[in-house]
């Protein structure tokens, strides 16, 4: 989990994922008031360890929780328990 939690902007990233389930890179950093920059690299970051996945439409890019990592739930449970919308 430390991988998955690292920063305040993974956080933030995982909360917004969790809430709209998915969106591109400049909805996400717009929600979790990022610069695209930082966004991109966390996103990259979340991608690797399996918590995120990612889609390509041509050249946009997609990223949504991935509901099969049982990580995940135990994120809305966090974020639940701790009063912050998820």
């Amino acid at each position: 989990m430390e991988n998955v939690l690292g920063s305040k902007a993974k956080i933030r990233i995982l909360k917004v994922l969790i809430d709209k389930e998915e969106l591109n890179i400049t909805a996400i950093a717009r929600e979790a008031e990022i610069n695209h920059k930082t966004a991109l690299r966390h996103l990259e970051e979340l991608k690797k360890t399996g918590i995120i996945t990612e889609r390509v439409f041509g050249r946009v890019r997609v990223f949504r929780i991935n509901s099969k990592d049982p990580r995940v739930e135990t994120l809305k449970m966090l974020f639940k328990s701790l009063g912050e919308k998820a």
